[in-house]
């Protein structure tokens, strides 16, 4: 059954981020923005179950956020606009330790 859920968990979790990255004209925020609530998420999940952090965090979130993705628009902002770059580089950093954070302390 947990296969299953997983599974289930993982496709809804790429159907979001499919869902965010098409519906923000800009792809680097709906990139940001699904980074750091999945930050928040996964502190949130830091007191859950075993197999509830497996479905809900590797499979859900897993699916959800995407580090590849984040680094190959860093790269391309890069190209355009270095400060832009290191901003947007720094910003997620900050904001998505700080949304676990709060996760962890709302868990």
């Amino acid at each position: 059954m947990i296969a299953v859920l997983f599974v289930i968990t993982a496709a809804a979790g790429t159907l979001l981020r499919w869902q965010a990255s098409r519906s923000v004209p800009i792809r680097a925020i709906a990139t940001f923005a699904v980074n750091i609530g999945g930050a928040f998420a996964l502190g949130l999940l830091s007191t859950a179950s075993t197999d509830s952090q497996l479905i809900g965090g590797v499979a859900g979130i897993g699916a959800l956020t995407t580090f590849s993705t984040f680094v190959a628009e860093l790269f391309e902002i890069h190209q355009i606009d270095r400060g832009w770059a290191w901003r947007y580089g720094a910003a997620t950093f900050v904001f998505g330790v700080a949304a676990a954070w709060i996760g962890l302390t709302l868990a």
